[in-house]
């Protein structure tokens, strides 16, 4: 009789572990591993300038408007994750020698978000436009 209610006992030990490690690693998968901020990319405007002349032109990005941050797990990093948001990488296809008609596309991406864990909704990925507005060559 005291060899069942020890291997019970056991039992029971080894069920309430199970319990606290599947309790545990829940909590770390919803909280802890929850992205520092969400982000929507849906405000994001782009104005493009092209300078220069036709066959030697070259184009430039300014942001008008800036990803908006939805939520964020530590209030205190809204000011850190900002300054991420306004600091995009842009690629180009194409930056110079460009002609009037031409299409170039660029690619916005936020490779470096540092110590956080920022979620976007969508990724802003590859635009094309259409170089215009270079001063005509004779």
């Amino acid at each position: 009789m005291a060899k069942k209610d020890l291997r019970n006992k056991k039992n029971v030990a080894f069920i309430i572990f199970a319990i606290l490690i599947i309790i545990s690693t829940c909590f770390y998968y919803v909280k802890m591993r929850k992205p520092d901020a969400y982000v929507t990319m849906d405000p994001l405007t782009i104005q493009f300038h092209f300078t220069g002349y036709d066959g030697s032109g070259k184009a430039e990005i300014e942001i008008l408007e800036y990803p908006k941050i939805v939520s964020l797990k530590n209030e205190k990093d809204r000011e850190e994750i900002e300054k991420i948001l306004h600091n995009p990488s842009i690629e180009w296809s194409k930056n110079e020698n460009l002609r009037n008609g031409e299409e170039i596309f660029y690619y916005l991406r936020y490779p470096n978000t540092g110590r956080y864990n920022i979620k976007f909704d969508r990724d802003y990925g590859s635009t094309g436009t259409r170089v215009q507005d270079l001063i005509p060559t004779n």
